[in-house]
């Protein structure tokens, strides 16, 4: 109990992912079976969160110089926003799919008060800490510039439902997610050409890069308004004013869907390339026979989710299609990285319960 990971809280991270993925999924094929396995999903999760979040505080009686070291660490320090992370996607679970803005609310402002603290501690130790160098870097990095995005599209929401949150707060964490995860992107690409590979159990942070670009374009529609009913309405309402000024309305119809589609284009296309790449990496890795089992494994579930999360919203902004069968296959590959990589945690755990060493494809990742 002294040295629990955070990565505990990954567990809850990746449900919220399925569950909310699983939703949208829902409200493009109509599937109640995927809105009844949302719902049972959410308190599920709640629950075990729960658990965990207990187990974490008795860490911090326990231990707490080693647990308050671990964020202020530079290396480490990024990666506890996954309990911040994991707290604000209870916000959406309970808003989105049990539609209990109360409880969505009380999640969202304890996770955003931790996050806060995260971020600005971790970004400080980052800058004054004089011993870290490029080949340290990894995806792990961007963890509180995805928290940051995730704040604008869940605080935006919020709104919607009633809640009072300025929008030019919610729009300071947007352009700070934004900006940060643009630098730390840089260094990461710097870091993969100019030094040597991550090593194999590391591979699956190499995922992360695909959260960013996901949630960046949900968060700027939520922001300004944009998500998909609320943009068809705007169209409806510009297509309805036609007669009186057919020019005005043909050019703010243009202007919109310019907007949306610069959003969309930039950072929902670059993360097709990055599913490229990034998959094709991981094959490489099983083939050569190089892939080890680690706790960054579970970070294969949430970008997934995300990026089909922000699929499913293209297509209902563009009916293409092709968009509806990416969406569906990055949501079948969402719940078979979920599966497996809870199976090998299972089985990982029991052996360690039993004393035993795991084979050398399931060697968990050393302190």
């Amino acid at each position: 109990m002294k040295n629990m990971s955070v990565a505990w809280f990954s567990f809850n991270l990746a449900t919220s992912a399925i569950i909310l993925s699983s939703f949208a999924v829902h409200v493009i094929t109509k599937a109640g079976w995927l809105l009844g396995l949302s719902k049972s999903l959410a308190y599920i999760n709640t629950a075990i969160f729960v658990v965990i979040a207990v187990m974490f505080i008795l860490r911090l009686v326990l231990n707490p110089r080693g647990t308050l070291g671990m964020f202020v660490n530079p290396i480490q320090g990024p990666f506890t926003a996954t309990i911040s992370i994991a707290i604000m996607l209870l916000s959406l679970d309970w808003s989105i799919v049990l539609h209990s803005v109360s409880v969505a609310e009380a999640f969202f402002y304890t996770g955003l008060a931790l996050h806060t603290i995260i971020t600005i501690v971790s970004l400080i130790s980052l800058f004054l800490h004089p011993g870290i160098e490029v080949a340290m870097m990894n995806p792990g990095w961007y963890m509180p510039a995805v928290g940051n995005l995730l704040v604008p599209y869940i605080g935006s929401l919020l709104v919607h439902e009633g809640a009072h949150l300025p929008e030019t707060l919610l729009g300071a964490y947007l352009g700070t997610g934004v900006m940060f995860w643009v630098a730390l992107f840089a260094v990461w690409v710097y870091r993969s050409i100019f030094h040597h590979p991550p090593p194999a159990r590391m591979l699956g942070t190499a995922w992360i890069n695909l959260a960013p670009p996901s949630v960046i374009p949900l968060a700027y529609e939520a922001l300004l308004g944009f998500t998909p009913p609320e943009y068809r309405r705007l169209l409806s309402m510009i297509g309805g004013s036609a007669g009186h000024a057919g020019g005005t309305a043909a050019a703010s119809v243009v202007l919109l869907k310019a907007l949306l589609g610069f959003i969309y284009y930039t950072f929902w296309g670059l993360n097709l390339f990055l599913l490229a790449i990034v998959a094709g990496m991981t094959i490489i890795y099983i083939v050569q026979g190089k892939a080890e089992f680690a706790e960054s494994w579970w970070a294969l579930v949430f970008p997934q989710a995300a990026y089909t999360i922000a699929t499913i919203h293209l297509y209902m902004h563009v009916p293409e299609a092709w968009l509806y069968w990416l969406a569906l296959a990055l949501y079948a590959s969402t719940i078979v990285s979920y599966i497996v990589v809870s199976l090998l945690s299972l089985y990982y755990g029991i052996l360690e319960l039993k004393g035993r060493q795991p084979p050398q494809p399931l060697r968990p990742l050393e302190e």
